[in-house]
């Protein structure tokens, strides 16, 4: 499936993360905000007012924040572009659940590579799956049990997983428990699992990455000067926009450089 699919498109969605999600005052936002409840920051066109300068003005959680394509699927086909009174509970009610239907679909889509030839057919079977329900008109969206849907993938992901990782498995490792703000630069972690580590301000500058699972790991203000991340399993935008990095860092082909790395 093409990366553009998951691509963030603002001019075709409503605002919806601005709007249909919560969040608190914090070192991540400038305010508080309940949910289904407009920023202050949002225009009347749906568009933020200061995005040119989100972080310098205490909005460090909005230029991390991805919905994986979400938005505009909810805005533009989901709700056909209606937008307005009869249309906004149940689409700040579907919206969460659109954003995890992406999401999936982003980890089979970066598990098809040529190491899970194997398994291809498996894949494709599953997004195909998956695309149909994310085209479902608003009352069936609203039926849909996502958990069930995602525990329906995870085998999928761990098997791509070992296919991924096998080329890197020729010696054991050990691995810290503890992750958050250690210094590991300059290490070969190639084929090693992070998931759903928390890897808070941890320095993996220069470390060689390919192959991680980084899946569900938290890599906010973690390092990655100067690390290759070229073909990391299960990474996703936000996890990049939330970590350091440089000139240096080599990311997978389908991820973006943030603007705010140095």
């Amino acid at each position: 499936m093409e990366t553009e699919r998951f691509r963030v498109r603002c001019t075709d969605c409503f605002g919806l993360c601005c709007t249909a999600l919560a969040f608190s005052a914090s070192s991540d936002f400038g305010h508080d905000k309940p949910e289904a409840t407009p920023c202050r920051n949002l225009d009347a066109d749906y568009r933020c007012k200061i995005h040119d300068r989100l972080r310098p003005s205490g909005y460090k959680g909005c230029t991390v924040y991805d919905c994986f394509g979400a938005g505009q699927q909810i805005s533009q086909v989901t709700f056909s572009g209606v937008y307005d009174d009869s249309t906004k509970p149940l689409m700040y009610t579907l919206y969460p659940k659109m954003v995890h239907l992406q999401e999936m679909m982003w980890y089979l889509t970066d598990g098809i590579r040529p190491e899970t030839r194997s398994i291809h057919d498996a894949l494709e079977t599953k997004l195909q799956e998956l695309n149909v329900k994310t085209g479902l008109p608003p009352a069936e969206l609203a039926t849909l049990d996502v958990d069930h849907l995602r525990s329906t993938i995870l085998p999928l992901l761990a098997q791509i997983e070992t296919l991924v990782q096998a080329p890197y498995r020729k010696k054991p490792r050990t691995l810290p428990n503890d992750w958050i703000g250690k210094n590991v630069s300059r290490q070969n972690l190639s084929g090693c699992s992070l998931r759903g580590r928390f890897l808070l301000a941890t320095n993996l500058s220069h470390c060689q990455l390919r192959g991680v699972n980084f899946l569900g790991a938290d890599l906010r203000d973690c390092n990655l000067r100067g690390a290759d991340l070229t073909d990391a399993l299960f990474l996703t935008q936000a996890q990049i926009n939330a970590a350091q990095g440089d000139a240096g860092t080599r990311l997978p082909e389908r991820l973006l450089r943030p603007s705010h790395w140095s």
